[in-house]
């Protein structure tokens, strides 16, 4: 009786050991499985994180390039938030050189300035070239490793994980984006790949638009230039003013350190400073003799005219101002508006000593052109009186310095 008590007993406690092992089993299992689960949404999370971010910056991206027409400053925006997004040491925007048919890098970060100025990579050659040609991606997880890249020389790449991708408007590739060397030493995955292919996408879009607006502006300003030279070639005193007026003002600017922006304005507005006298009867514009007092008067209107002319083209308004303003005088003698000093805008105070150069060293109908240094002479006594002193100084040291002379000038 014992016995099969004892028996039981073991069958019992046998029993309740596979049972006890299973449930154990089941919750280690279980576990195991909320361990997984719960490493799989932190890495969700994570992703959803970095797109997120990266979806953020590309907005940021946007908003930053709104109203940018310059392709090299949107080139280095574009290499900025690509290395940026991506978390990398190194990268650099291509564009096609559609004369030569050449990738030229327009924009670079963490490549030493040497190789950007002098690289060349015929469409077809290299990674870009190759990405440039088919209008496909390139992602390289080890380059030394890859048998896509592998070199007869024994010469290293600078770096070994990297992606490639093509800038394309409507399946026209225009440039190559590349990305080298994550700062967390990593391989590019094909995660990164997506990502820098939105952004690509973007940035294509965005140069394209960039040049379609640069390509009717340079339109726009060419039919005006064509008119303001016409005016000048109305009369034989005074054909070719414009455009030396043009390279007196540019020269200056530059000399007083001025941004591109400005030199930029400012050689718009001295190029159809004179655009204004479409608007004077031609009879006065040629007149031999001097102008009697209401003739005067008239001519005096130019700048308004001209202002009135350039005013509602969009992309021209911040040349309006020099162009009505290039006649008044430091001292606030000038007009239309008798503006004195700092209140004149800098731009026009820069024409409006570039044009009277030029007048003073060019024969008219009344007078026989001065020698430039008598001309030197008129404007260092006019500093501070008609002219801004600043102007004077920077023209005079161009001079001094054969600055003029290399131009023809």
């Amino acid at each position: 009786m014992e016995f099969f008590l004892t028996l039981a007993t073991i069958l019992v406690l046998v029993v309740a050991i596979i049972y006890l092992v299973g449930k154990y089993s089941k919750e280690r299992k279980l576990r195991v499985m909320l361990k997984e689960a719960e490493d799989e949404i932190e890495e969700r999370v994570e992703d959803l994180e970095i797109l997120l971010s990266f979806l953020l910056g590309i907005h940021e991206f946007g908003v930053a390039t709104s109203g940018i027409v310059e392709i090299d400053r949107l080139a280095k925006l574009i290499v900025i938030n690509a290395t940026r997004l991506l978390r990398t040491e190194m990268g650099s925007l291509m564009l096609i050189d559609k004369e030569t048919n050449t990738l030229e890098i327009v924009a670079a970060r963490g490549l030493p300035e040497e190789l950007v100025k002098n690289i060349h990579i015929p469409i077809g050659k290299g990674i870009a070239g190759k990405v440039a040609e088919e209008g496909e991606p390139i992602l390289c997880e080890n380059i030394e490793t890859d048998k896509r890249f592998l070199r007869e020389s024994n010469e290293k790449y600078t770096s070994k994980s990297f992606v490639s991708v093509p800038l394309k408007v409507k399946n026209r590739v225009i440039g190559v984006l590349n990305v080298n060397n994550k700062e967390s030493k990593q391989k590019f995955d094909e995660k990164d790949l997506r990502l820098i292919n939105i952004l690509a996408d973007q940035s294509a879009r965005t140069i394209e638009n960039a040049e379609l607006y640069k390509h009717m502006q340079d339109t726009y300003l060419g039919t005006i230039q064509t008119l303001a030279r016409a005016i000048d070639a109305k009369d034989p005193h005074t054909r070719g003013h414009s455009d030396r007026v043009t390279r007196y003002a540019v020269k200056i600017a530059k000399e007083m350190n001025l941004s591109e922006s400005a030199v930029r304005n400012i050689e718009y507005s001295a190029l159809i400073h004179d655009i204004g006298k479409i608007g004077i009867q031609e009879a006065i514009l040629t007149k031999k003799g001097k102008l009697s007092g209401t003739e005067y008067e008239i001519v005096k209107m130019h700048p308004l005219i001209g202002e009135s002319i350039i005013t509602p083209v969009k992309f021209l308004n911040g040349i309006a101002p020099l162009i009505l303003y290039h006649h008044e005088r430091f001292d606030g003698k000038g007009y239309l508006e008798g503006l004195r000093g700092e209140a004149i805008p800098l731009g026009a105070r820069i024409i409006s000593v570039a044009d009277a150069f030029d007048a003073m060293t060019s024969d008219r109908p009344y007078r026989k052109a001065l020698t430039k240094e008598e001309a030197r002479k008129e404007l260092e006594k006019e500093s501070g009186k008609r002219f801004d002193p600043q102007v004077i100084k920077a023209f005079l040291r161009l001079r001094d310095k054969g600055e003029l002379e290399k131009e023809g000038l």
